[in-house]
């Protein structure tokens, strides 16, 4: 019975020292798997390569351990090492997600969609465009909201707020190849009555189609735009320095702005020079021809010390334009008038009866003949922040006294001309910022096209003006006209001397707050040959106080 629990104790005493043998290695896996890395650090370097083979081989130890219970010791070192490998990567684990973003970041910058979106600002315009730029698109559009004030003792419009200009406007580029424009105006009303033809249309402004092969260098334009002829006259209305352009081209100049027709056209990319050519109708905005006869035009100008290379000069420019056109059976010439609409020289039907006959007729003057025009022109800056520019226009039109028909045609009565010459000269300085807050504006009238797509910080301009034009004109009749003795009130010297002084604030390009005070005088003076309408105004002063909101995407 003793030996029965002796030997029992015996056999409790061996599983238990077995027992033991077999979780001594577990329990050094777990005490080794929660060091801290100094201690995974002290291990020799050589291990490494050792546990992949390892584990599987653990299990075969603990069954002969019974008889090898003094060698195990030594096992366990090897143990430990393999399964201290798992912590290695612990502190590897924070270089991983560092490396993660390097390996995602190439391929962004390696597609051209993810660096350049679909949509946006390019050069300070908003864009859409095709992934390949195949079609790009800029939609646009100005709103231009003026207050008009007047001071005369003469009978002057009422003094008012204005919608002046509201369009929406669309431009963009097929294939890199053709750029098309395509605007409307919500604030144009219908033209008056023109007989005897009626307008094409009646809201569009600069609606074109335009080819240009080699890029700026030689452009083919067809549609409807600012005719090419004066610098004023090709310079967008967002970016004039005064609110209107002078009485020298706006009125007496070219008075319509627009013309139908074909250009050509260019400029060099280091914009040493500039030409135009174009054929158009000659009757104005929104008229198909009126008669079989074309009109041609056009503008040129060199910049002679943009040879020189870059310098304060660069971008003067010298230049010059022309127009000639035969009138048969067409409108009447345009009113003029001051920059807020004074009315100074009218050309509307009045009622008359001839010298000889006992019945009143409506009589009103036309265009008839060939009428021919040239200007000269200098644009001036310096260092894009001060600077002086002007223009020159002489013009020769023949006319006709008519008598107008219920249905708008007319009958010549007699002969006239109208001859005479106008000139504006304008001084300019930014007392903050420069004039690459609007770019390159002045004469140019340059396409919108996709650069690089960025948003500019929003600067800040001031910028003021003054000006001086003066304008001498005689309509004359013929001896058959002046024999009816017709009473055209626009006969006669036609003499008007204006100043202008302006403030301009831009906040970008896209918004521009502006105020013009334009002091007119008008030679009134009978021994002088002053018209019957100018003898009849009361004063030869008025003056003009204006303002502007305008915004232009």
């Amino acid at each position: 019975m003793p030996e029965l629990i002796v030997n029992k104790r015996v056999r409790h005493f061996i599983g238990a020292l077995t027992c033991c043998v077999l979780l001594a290695p577990a329990a050094a896996w777990a005490q080794s798997s929660t060091l801290p890395p100094t201690d995974i650090q002290n291990e020799p370097p050589n291990p490494p390569p050792l546990p992949p083979p390892m584990p599987p081989a653990e299990p075969a130890p603990p069954e002969p351990a019974p008889p090898v219970v003094a060698p195990a010791p030594p096992p366990p070192a090897p143990p430990a090492t393999a399964p201290a490998v798992p912590p290695a990567p612990p502190p590897e684990a924070p270089a991983a997600p560092a490396a993660a973003p390097v390996v995602v970041a190439p391929p962004a910058v390696a597609v051209p969609l993810g660096a350049e979106p679909l949509a946006g600002f390019s050069d300070g315009v908003a864009f859409l465009r095709s992934p390949e730029n195949s079609f790009i698109f800029f939609p646009n559009g100005r709103l231009q909201v003026d207050t008009y004030v007047f001071r005369s003792d003469n009978k002057v419009p009422n003094d008012t707020f204005l919608l002046r200009r509201a369009r929406l406007e669309l431009g963009g580029w097929v294939g890199g190849l053709v750029y098309f424009y395509i605007a409307g105006d919500f604030a144009l009303g219908p033209p008056a009555s023109a007989a005897p033809v009626a307008p094409a249309n009646l809201a569009t402004t600069d609606d074109y189609i335009a080819i240009a092969p080699w890029n700026n260098l030689v452009i083919f334009q067809i549609g409807q735009y600012d005719a090419p002829f004066t610098l004023e006259n090709r310079t967008s209305d967002k970016y004039f320095d005064f609110m209107e352009r002078s009485i020298t081209v706006r009125a007496f100049g070219i008075p319509d702005n627009k013309e139908m027709g074909a250009m050509l056209l260019g400029f060099n990319d280091a914009r040493n020079f500039h030409y135009s050519l174009a054929l158009v109708n000659g009757d104005g905005q929104n008229f198909k021809n009126a008669d079989d006869d074309f009109d041609i035009m056009g503008r040129g100008w060199v910049a002679p010390f943009s040879f020189t290379g870059d310098g304060p000069l660069h971008d003067v420019t010298i230049g010059g334009s022309f127009w000639t056109g035969n009138r048969n059976n067409t409108l009447a010439p345009a009113t003029q008038t001051t920059q807020a609409g004074f009315t100074f020289f009218p050309t509307a039907s009045y009622s008359a009866t001839p010298a000889g006959s006992t019945m009143a007729q409506t009589v009103q003057l036309r265009q008839v003949g060939r009428m021919n025009e040239f200007a000269l022109e200098l644009n001036s800056p310096i260092a894009h922040r001060y600077g002086v520019r002007g223009e020159y226009v002489w013009r020769h039109s023949p006319l006709s006294e008519e008598s107008i028909a219920s249905s708008g045609a007319g009958t010549i009565l007699g002969g006239a001309e109208l001859r005479g010459y106008s000139f504006y000269g304008e001084a300019w300085a930014w007392i903050l910022g420069d004039d690459t807050i609007i770019g390159d504006q002045q004469g140019l009238e340059p396409f919108l096209r996709y650069k690089k797509f960025g948003v500019k910080p929003v600067r800040h301009g001031l910028m003021v003006a003054v000006r001086f034009e003066h304008l001498d004109e005689t309509l004359s009749e013929d001896p058959d006209a002046a024999a009816l003795k017709l009473g055209d009130k626009a006969a006669g010297k036609t003499v008007v001397d204006s100043g202008y002084f302006g403030i301009n604030y831009w906040l970008s390009k896209r918004f521009r707050w502006t105020f013009n005070y334009v002091l007119n005088h008008f030679d009134r003076d009978a021994a002088d040959g002053a018209t019957p309408y100018l003898q009849a105004l009361k004063s030869s002063w008025e003056q003009e106080f204006l303002f502007r909101f305008a915004v232009a995407l």
